[in-house]
């Protein structure tokens, strides 16, 4: 029996939600921020370069196992005047563990675990499968979370004018090497911990997706449950094939 169209879309556009944001998230593992306790602003004329800012920031990366921190998320369409928010949790164990529990708009968890990514729905009863494709594992944050290349070899990176809001921050500007799916990003990088407190994606057609993080926690032991879902014997699930 054919299914109602206002069913169908529904789920399209969960489906589209999904793959636009696994891509961040990607990001996301790699981006996780400190919070710094020093009163003093860096400012661009700094004596330290840019370059040894993202040294810092790869060091920093690397020496992390699991991190807990809470997000919020804004997504600026440049089709609408308010932006798309979202709030939530976020668990991280390297190198293949992710758990993202969002609390609002509505509750919804992403889960990346032994190469899938799932999003489920608690409300709705409803879970979308994605695979976890070869050309995901080799893009360009998973490498990086590697150790296979660095941020210089793949972005031109400057200190950036763009308005900082924190407190013994810098802000870099990267631009990629070759055209991609960002014209450009946005770091707010800690000057004590070396870790992004806030990374603004820019997109060629002028939208722009904003991550912010507070209350950090590193170094903790996270159970093997946290990354699993209980899926009611009712839920309905759907498979939407493999992420391009």
């Amino acid at each position: 029996m054919p299914e109602n169209k206002a069913v169908v879309k529904v789920k399209t556009n969960k489906a589209v939600r999904f793959h636009l944001l696994i891509l961040f998230m990607l990001f996301m593992m790699l981006a996780l921020p400190g919070l710094s306790e020093s009163q003093q602003n860096l400012q661009t004329s700094s004596k330290i370069p840019a370059e040894q800012v993202v040294q810092k920031l790869e060091a920093r990366f690397k020496s992390i196992s699991t991190l807990r921190a809470d997000f919020q998320q804004f997504y600026y369409s440049p089709l609408t005047r308010e932006p798309a928010a979202g709030r939530g949790q976020v668990f991280i164990r390297r190198p293949d563990r992710m758990r993202w529990e969002y609390t609002e708009p509505e509750k919804q968890i992403f889960l990346l675990k032994d190469g899938q990514f799932w999003l489920y729905f608690p409300e709705d009863r409803q879970l979308i499968k994605n695979a976890h494709t070869r050309e995901v594992q080799e893009s360009e944050i998973l490498g990086l979370l590697a150790g296979n290349f660095s941020l210089s070899q793949r972005y031109r990176i400057e200190f950036s004018s763009f308005p900082g809001e924190g407190k013994n921050t810098y802000q870099l500007r990267l631009e990629p090497h070759e055209e991609g799916q960002f014209s450009h990003i946005f770091l707010e990088i800690d000057g004590q911990t070396w870790l992004i407190t806030r990374a603004i994606f820019f997109e060629p057609d002028g939208g722009k997706l904003e991550y912010r993080f507070n209350r950090v926690r590193t170094g903790l032991k996270f159970p093997e449950e946290l990354f699993e879902l209980k899926i009611p014997p009712d839920c309905e699930i759907i498979e939407t094939g493999q992420i391009k």
